[in-house]
């Protein structure tokens, strides 16, 4: 880690003075919330003290750049997630009651730890296992669906499945 050499600690500060202005302003720009792009802005700077050393940068906005960028793309996917799943449960209230806040709160809090766990698939694979575990399809109906084999089906619902396994804590059977 950066944090463990003091030199390194000396260059991401020096990283910090001279360009955290110029990254909150840009992601002001791109976030549209002040208060949003300080957060990008503050775990821009967390993730950079937590990557493996390197030696000195020769372009440290461009840096900058791609690890705020990486974690906007990430907050604007949970936010979107976060829509999807609120209209839902808009629409079903509306058919049936109302749900209270704190259930609210609970399914999101389930959604993003789902979203997490899967968060190493590809989206078909992902397609695949939420097809399989919400939607109660079979591996020839997935396949259908997704233009593949109901062989690479189960394998994908295998995948997804080890991913929830692991982020739950449980080690792989061998």
């Amino acid at each position: 880690m950066i944090s463990d050499q003091p030199g390194a600690m000396n260059r991401i500060e020096a990283l910090f003075i001279e360009h955290h202005g110029w990254l909150r302003t840009r992601l002001r720009r791109s976030v549209g919330d002040v208060f949003a792009a300080d957060d990008v802005a503050s775990e821009t700077f967390t993730q950079l003290l937590s990557s493996p050393p390197s030696q000195d940068v020769r372009e440290p906005r461009a840096l900058l750049t791609t690890i705020s960028r990486r974690i906007v793309y990430e907050l604007w996917r949970r936010r979107d997630l976060e829509e999807a799943c609120l209209q839902a449960l808009a629409h079903r209230s509306a058919d049936d009651h109302a749900i209270s806040p704190e259930d609210q709160l609970q399914l999101l809090q389930a959604l993003r730890a789902m979203d997490q766990a899967l968060a190493g698939l590809s989206s078909r694979e992902c397609a695949a296992f939420l097809l399989y575990k919400l939607d109660g399809l079979t591996y020839q109906d997935i396949g259908q669906q997704l233009h593949i084999t109901p062989s690479v089906a189960r394998r994908y619902v295998a995948k997804g499945l080890l991913h929830c396994y692991k982020a739950a804590g449980f080690a792989p059977l061998k």
